[in-house]
């Protein structure tokens, strides 16, 4: 094949290749399988990925890509390279990590092998009509709750890639959509006080409950006056030694702030720890604001998004591929700070057996995580991502757009000022225990 017969008359792929593609990454069907499974039946919790880091490593090498293990300082990183020469980096994404109690209640297990399968389709893709270029799967660990991608991107991982590319399942349905997710904050807080007799001699306690409870008061009263789309929530912690007849001498919350854009928690952020100041202003404690972990809000690249939802429509039809250009969620992934780096995609797909109404991070949405339709649907999400990478491969005045579109929707948010703005407000606070116990923060990094 020819670049003239590789692409269609529109500028996407032609028939044929999407064809080919998905054939590719179907025949994969059961060894995915069979990768998923170990995932599901082995939950890891963030940073603890061992048994998936070695699953997925052993399967790339067998594949022909050069692996790297424990990449970047975290053991349980990789990253596994198919390089052809000289032409555009392809990055995809593999996330590992399970929930507490629940184990892959978010279908990090799915999303493992689909940037294997797309990976993996590109490439094969690449070796049939000798295409040049390089295909980067990231193995990512601690998106639940440790901000993995987020270390990734401060270490240089995705510097050399043209774009990259993941996707997560979602509810019941067939098809995908791209979500825009929020920026989200963390933040832990201790108020120290001094303990006295609460009867004899409450004048000499510095009551720290009061000011946690005051702090939650003040959030409450602020959530009154925040747009509908900005979230505020905390919960409050205290000493297993309290007792009723001993003022608290320290007390201790969990502060999370959300809003849909990087620029708008940039304002939100100053105004929820105010709450926390003025808490312990007015009790006379003292006050440790910690900052944990924080994720951007995800900004899609329009013409990945665009494409995406052509070459899915052209491959399936309408009956078997519903796309949705685009949504809003309140929720938050690592993404965000790939896609202030890169031209970067993350949609959701679509798992048609999924009882309606179920979603994410539920007992019975692990159970469906693991079975062989989940896959089906992983694999054709695989497939759908492939097609944006074979193309971004193969037609360089269309990556060209892509990077253009891109940079512009990075002028119109204000970065990389804005995202200037928003780390020297963090770094007002020393790291908390999440932010401090990642394991490239142990290494120094």
């Amino acid at each position: 094949m020819t670049t003239t017969t590789i692409l269609d008359r529109q500028g996407g792929l032609s028939a044929a290749v999407l064809e080919q593609i998905k054939a590719t990454i179907t025949r994969l069907s059961d060894e995915l399988h069979g990768i998923q499974q170990v995932l599901h039946n082995n939950p890891e919790l963030a940073w603890e990925e061992k048994i998936a880091h070695d699953t997925a490593t052993a399967y790339m090498e067998t594949k022909g890509f050069k692996v790297t293990r424990g990449a970047y300082g975290f053991p349980t990183a990789w990253k596994a390279v198919f390089d052809n020469g000289d032409g555009p980096t392809v990055g995809f994404n593999s996330e590992m990590d399970a929930l507490r109690g629940i184990g892959h209640a978010c279908g990090h297990n799915l999303i493992c092998i689909v940037g294997i399968g797309a990976a993996i389709g590109c490439a094969e893709f690449m070796k049939t009509h000798n295409v040049p270029g390089k295909i980067v799967l990231l193995g990512t660990p601690a998106e639940e709750a440790g901000g993995g991608k987020s270390f990734l991107v401060k270490e240089g991982a995705y510097d050399d890639m043209d774009i990259c590319m993941m996707t997560h399942p979602m509810g019941q349905g067939k098809g995908a959509g791209i979500p825009f997710c929020s920026c989200a904050a963390g933040f832990s807080v201790k108020f120290k006080g001094a303990s006295a007799h609460a009867a004899a001699h409450p004048d000499k306690g510095v009551n720290a409950l009061d000011a946690a409870v005051s702090a939650y008061t003040n959030v409450a009263l602020l959530r009154q006056q925040i747009p509908d789309s900005h979230r505020i929530y905390l919960t409050v912690k205290g000493s297993e030694g309290w007792s009723a007849n001993v003022i608290p001498a320290s007390s201790e919350i969990q502060i999370g702030i959300r809003a849909p854009t990087a620029s708008e928690a940039i304002t939100l952020i100053p105004r929820a720890l105010n709450c926390v100041k003025a808490a312990a202003l007015a009790t006379g404690c003292e006050v440790d604001i910690r900052r944990e972990i924080m994720y951007l809000d995800t900004r899609h690249s329009d013409e990945l998004c665009k494409y995406l939802g052509e070459a899915c429509a052209a491959s399936w039809g309408p009956n078997e591929y519903t796309f949705e250009q685009e949504f809003r969620t309140p929720g938050s992934t690592d993404f965000g700070d790939v896609c202030y780096r890169v031209p970067a995609m993350h949609p959701f797909f679509r798992l048609p057996d999924m009882p309606k109404n179920e979603t994410p991070h539920s007992d019975s949405y692990a159970k469906y995580s693991g079975t062989r339709s989940a896959t089906d649907a992983a694999v054709q999400s695989a497939a759908g991502i492939a097609f944006v990478g074979v193309r971004a491969l193969v037609d360089a005045a269309w990556l060209k757009t892509v990077r253009q579109g891109w940079e512009k929707q990075m002028a119109d948010v204000g970065a990389p000022a804005m995202l200037e703005g928003l780390a020297a407000l963090m770094q007002e606070f020393k790291p908390g225990t999440m932010a401090a116990t990642a394991p490239c923060c142990q290494n120094g990094h």
